[in-house]
Parts: C-alpha cells; sequence; structure tokens
C-alpha cells in the first residue's frame, strides 16, 4: 500500500542542498540533521547564482511527518504532472523535524500530524499552520494473537498506560513486546495524549510508522500505534479494539468511515484523543509557489490522494 513512501519525487538542485548543508551545520540540529541525510549525497561540485534564482521559484522541499509523506508524495507527483518545471522533493523525519526544518529555513513546507506546540510556537513564532487533512492513530498487534483475549478484548488508556510506562508486560492478559517512535513524532503524542502518561525509555523505538509497523510485523509477540493509513490493508498485523467511557469499537469497528464520522461531527464515533489533523507548515506568509501547492493539497480534486492512503482530506472533516 505505501510503495512510494521512500520514494523521492525529485532531486535537489545543486545550490540549494549546497547552501541546506551549510545550514545544518552550522545549527547542529538533530532532527533537521534526519532529514538532510537522505538525499546529501544529490548535491554537486559547482552552482551559478542563475541556479539558486531558478530554484527559488520552482523547487519546494516537504520535509516532517512520515504520517503526513505518502499523501504528501502523491499530490507531489500530481502537481509536477500539471506544472510542468516544478520539481518537490519529500522527505521524512517526524512533525518535530517538520516544525524546525520550516522554521529554520531547511524546508520550504514543513509537514506534521498534530498541532504545533506552545513552545515550539515560542521559539518559532512565524510559523504558520495549513490543514490539509486529518487522521486517526491505532493500536497494532502481531498476527500470531489472532484468537487469543487480545484480538478479542477492547483495552483502555489505562491499559496501554501500563504497559508503555513499564508497569506492566502484558495486554489483556497477553505477554507483549511494545515498540514506540524512536523520534519527535505527531502520532506518538497523539497517543501519550490518549493514555494520559509519557512513555518510558525502555520501550524499544522505531523510525517512522513505517518502521514500527515493521517491527510489529516481524515479532510474534509485538505491539504498538501507527497511524490507521499505514495499518489499514498491511499484513500480519491487525488492529486492536479500544474503549474508553463513552464509545467501544472492537477490531471490525476501526474502519474509514467510523473514524471520518468523528470529525466534525457530535457524537463521538471513534475514540476522539486518537485523531488528529493532518498540516502543512510555512514560515511566515507562503510564496507564490508554497501558496500553490497549498491550495492544490487542499482542493476537492487531491481527495483521492488521501483516500488512497487510508486518511481524510480537509474537504471531507470541515
Amino acid at each position: 500500500m505505501f510503495k512510494k513512501i521512500f520514494n523521492d519525487e525529485a532531486g535537489v538542485s545543486p545550490i540549494v542542498a549546497t547552501l541546506v548543508l551549510v545550514v545544518v551545520a552550522i545549527a547542529g540540529a538533530a532532527a533537521v540533521g534526519t532529514i538532510m541525510g537522505s538525499f546529501s549525497s544529490d548535491v554537486a561540485e559547482d552552482a551559478s547564482v542563475g541556479d539558486a534564482t531558478s530554484a527559488a521559484s520552482t523547487e519546494l522541499l516537504i520535509a516532517g511527518s512520515t504520517t503526513v509523506q505518502p499523501v504528501s508524495e502523491l499530490l507531489a507527483e500530481a502537481y509536477m504532472e500539471d506544472h510542468q518545471g516544478v520539481k518537490i522533493t519529500v522527505q521524512g523525519g517526524g512533525s518535530g523535524a517538520g516544525v524546525s526544518s520550516v522554521a529554520m529555513g531547511i524546508s520550504d513546507i514543513g509537514a506534521a500530524s498534530r498541532a504545533v506546540k506552545d513552545s515550539e510556537l515560542d521559539k518559532y513564532p512565524d510559523v504558520q499552520t495549513h490543514q490539509i487533512g486529518g487522521s486517526a492513530v491505532v493500536i497494532i498487534a502481531n498476527d500470531a494473537m489472532i484468537g487469543g483475549a487480545l484480538n478479542t478484548t477492547n483495552v483502555t488508556a489505562a491499559d496501554l498506560q501500563a504497559l508503555y510506562n513499564g508497569s506492566v508486560s502484558t495486554l489483556a492478559g497477553v505477554t507483549v513486546t511494545p515498540y514506540q517512535r524512536a523520534e519527535s513524532s505527531g502520532t506518538e503524542d497523539t497517543f501519550v495524549d490518549f493514555i494520559g502518561e509519557d512513555i518510558s525509555d525502555d520501550v524499544e523505538g522505531a523510525v517512522g510508522n513505517g518502521g514500527v509497523l515493521a517491527a510489529v510485523q516481524d515479532d510474534t509477540a509485538g505491539v504498538g500505534f501507527v497511524d490507521f493509513g499505514y495499518a489499514d490493508g498491511a499484513d500480519d498485523i491487525f488492529m486492536v479494539g479500544v474503549k474508553n467511557d463513552n464509545a467501544e469499537f472492537g477490531p471490525e469497528d476501526i474502519t474509514a468511515s467510523n473514524i471520518k464520522k468523528e470529525f466534525g461531527a457530535e457524537d463521538e464515533y471513534y475514540l476522539h484523543d486518537l485523531t488528529r489533523p493532518l498540516n502543512y507548515l510555512t514560515n511566515g506568509e507562503p510564496t507564490a509557489l508554497e501558496q500553490s501547492f497549498l491550495n492544490f493539497a487542499m482542493s476537492p480534486a487531491s481527495t483521492e490522494y488521501f483516500s488512497e492512503v487510508g486518511y481524510f482530506a480537509i474537504n471531507e472533516i470541515v
């Protein structure tokens, strides 16, 4: 389902890539370094002033949330097909990196699967948020546990809190191995808000939604949390049922249609704390090219790209 996740749609111009690496070296930002490592090999030795002028008006770098990344890649491909000469590169790195990279001028558009935190706005007051859609976090477990208690019991936030703070090593009475995100992540922030406590450092981390998914797929006792779009249709895992005081959802109830009803609805169809926005970020007012791409991402014509990866376009949820 996500064959395109790590497929960059275009390269970075020599002068832009060179300048980016200089900024990264000066800033020493670990989150930004995560983004830049995957395309630093594209840097060429020679560049001209003309290259820089051209790049500023025809190239975009989108970086950050691995949740937003799959739809960004589809949007970038579609936009470039209709705008010949424009090059858009899409990178991951996590929501925290999306905020810091755009604020520092490393990326043109940051991506975050959560709201920008007050502490981030205090540090980067010029960052502007542009919501493009929404999604939800789900709990996943390895298929080896299908047929057991974990497949038939809907777990609570308290159950997950005890597992992820290290108090217990079981979920629904089943011994499991929990996995978390290794980097600053909107997916993890949403999960932490749901369970009401930070995750223990002893819980093993994996990079990106794809990393957590792979870790659970490879571990017969594995349990983790990923975006619904990554879990829907994935092999070797099932989605664990969840409940709170107001609602209860078994594995069969965690569907796109049920989650979609939560956005803008008074009744709670899915657990509210597990839904979240998908945002693009700019450093101040968008440039003409950034605004053009933002308009495209938020247009009804882009709905199909969100649906393709299990997300919900902004026009579907507001």
